[in-house]
């Protein structure tokens, strides 16, 4: 079956303004890590979840046994706009941290150094687990778009640095780390997010090298 990729909001056209921060919830199992998801609402879009399509970009590093995979942001529109997103989102979470933990202890400054970003030096940085990970996790396996077909999960040799791909990726929501001897937030958060479906194939035109306009060809 083929992912429902009509739902992705390009990159390009993601409106951080329109990004929604909800309220704090605990996750099964996962009561040391709450999570406040993510969702994209404007006049004409209203999405639970943010997911957005990222344009072709150039494999830097991909590492099977963690699943890590970097990507190269290769337009500084690209990393501005992750940043963007990111710091707009410690901002939400710096206003809420009196109501959700019962203390207003961490300034900006601080939230900023105890965030994982997603984004470093032009980097990417996503979770990109492999077909047998995600078997063993009981997960749906990533969806991949290669010589006309899908296939179900990343395989071996299936990721190679150099090669440009584009991936749909559904950013969940901010995910925060509470202390292991208490229930005290430690101040440190990250995005938390999976790649839902990946593209492999060479861009049919030439893709616009969007500038600081934003705008398209």
């Amino acid at each position: 079956m083929q992912p429902a990729l009509e739902w992705c909001i390009p990159l390009q056209k993601l409106d951080i303004t329109k990004v929604h921060l909800g309220p704090l919830t605990s996750r099964l199992n996962r009561e040391k890590k709450p999570m406040a998801l993510l969702s994209y609402k404007d006049a004409h879009v209203v999405m639970p979840i943010v997911t957005v399509l990222l344009p072709h970009l150039v494999i830097d590093n991909y590492n099977a046994t963690n699943g890590r995979l970097d990507l190269v942001l290769d337009a500084s529109w690209m990393s501005a706009k992750f940043t963007t997103l990111q710091n707009s989102l410690l901002h939400m979470i710096g206003s809420n941290q009196l109501n959700w933990f019962g203390m207003n202890q961490y300034s900006m400054e601080e939230l900023q150094r105890f965030f994982q970003p997603m984004v470093e030096g032009g980097i990417l940085h996503l979770y990109c687990p492999t077909l047998l990970q995600d078997k063993r996790k009981g997960v749906g396996a990533i969806r991949v778009w290669k010589e006309g077909s899908w296939i179900d999960g990343v395989r071996p040799g299936l990721l190679v640095k150099g090669e440009k791909i584009r991936v749909a990726l559904q950013i969940q929501g901010m995910s925060l780390q509470l202390g292991n001897m208490d229930s005290n937030w430690t101040g440190r958060s990250r995005l938390q997010h999976r790649v839902l479906a990946i593209l492999i194939q060479p861009p049919k035109t030439p893709e616009c090298l969007i500038e600081e306009s934003h705008e398209t060809c």
